[in-house]
Formats: structure tokens, C-alpha cells, sequence
């Protein structure tokens, strides 16, 4: 996968600190199919729609408050609706050499969300959107940039992005 050429970054920031995992949806969206962004609404309703008891693609999934960010069901849902594929959640807090593995690997056929945190709590979503010689490039919604991760920070909890050190979840 690569970032499209015709898309700055910028455009996809996260407009409010709940909204990441939305922000990265709508980026895997622009990776896979024509759809630019307008405006940062766009963002906002894309939120709402992930955390409602009805997913944006008429299936039934458990509510979520909208103030704790989008669940990793709901990304994953949207993920599989853009993708055509299914899509597992897979966690890898305890094991993070295996969470690279998987993303790496995964990254060659789709975009992959990724939830990074804290030691005690997954806080923030990006997208990794292409496989580097020694690292992976992921949109951070937060900062609206891409950036580098090398399995070496990956790895070891020192993700630093956002300020956040420890990978949680690839979906």
C-alpha cells in the first residue's frame, strides 16, 4: 500500500481528541478507492457513525460512548466493508514481536489500524499504510503526518507517537 500522491496528510487530521480511529477509516478509505476528503465534518460524522449501535454499513454492533475514541469492533467492521476481507483484531500488548509480524505482513495487501497507549490503556489510532526495508509508515490522525516506525520501537514500547509508547491491537 502507499499514501495516495493527490493527498496531504493534513487533510485528514483528527479535528477533536476522540476522533482518531474515525480520521483513520476515512484514510484506509482514500488509500483503497477515489474518495477524497471535503472537510474535517466528514471526520466527525464518521465517529458518530462507529460508535452507534448501527455500523455505517447496516450491521448491528454494540454502542460505545463516543468520548472514549472508536472500538477496535467498529474499525474493524469499516475495515472489512472497504477491504472485501475479513478482519481480525488481534492483541498484542503481551506480545508485540508478534503484532509486527502481523502488521507487516498485512500492510502489503491493506492499510492496518493500529491501537498504541500507554503501558495501562490503548488511547489513540493510527494507520500503518506501507512497508518500509526496515520499518513501517503509519498516518498519525492526531498530528495529520506520516511517520516511521522501525520493529525496533515497535518492539520494545517506544512507539512514539502522540506520545504514545506501547502497541495494543492491529486491525
Amino acid at each position: 500500500m502507499r499514501w495516495p500522491s493527490d493527498l496531504d496528510p493534513a487533510r485528514l487530521r483528527q479535528p477533536d481528541p476522540t476522533s482518531c480511529g474515525a480520521a483513520s477509516v476515512l484514510a484506509a478509505r482514500a488509500i483503497l478507492t477515489p474518495w477524497r476528503p471535503e472537510s474535517p465534518e466528514q471526520i466527525r460524522d464518521e465517529h458518530r457513525l462507529l460508535t452507534s449501535s448501527r455500523s455505517p454499513r447496516d450491521r448491528f454492533q454494540v454502542p460505545w460512548p463516543r468520548r472514549l475514541g472508536t472500538p477496535p469492533w467498529a474499525v474493524a467492521n469499516a475495515m472489512r466493508v472497504l477491504t472485501g476481507r475479513q478482519i481480525a483484531t488481534v492483541h498484542v500488548r503481551p506480545r508485540p514481536a508478534i503484532g509486527w509480524e502481523v502488521v507487516r505482513e498485512q500492510v502489503r495487501i491493506r492499510p492496518v489500524a493500529l491501537y498504541i497507549g500507554s503501558r495501562w490503556l490503548p488511547r489513540h489510532v493510527v494507520l500503518a499504510v506501507d512497508r518500509l526495508p526496515d520499518a513501517i509508515s503509519v498516518f498519525d490522525p492526531a498530528s495529520g503526518r506520516l511517520l516511521r516506525i522501525t520493529e525496533e520501537q515497535f518492539t520494545h514500547h517506544r512507539i512514539d507517537v502522540a506520545g504514545w509508547s506501547h502497541a495494543w491491537f492491529v486491525v
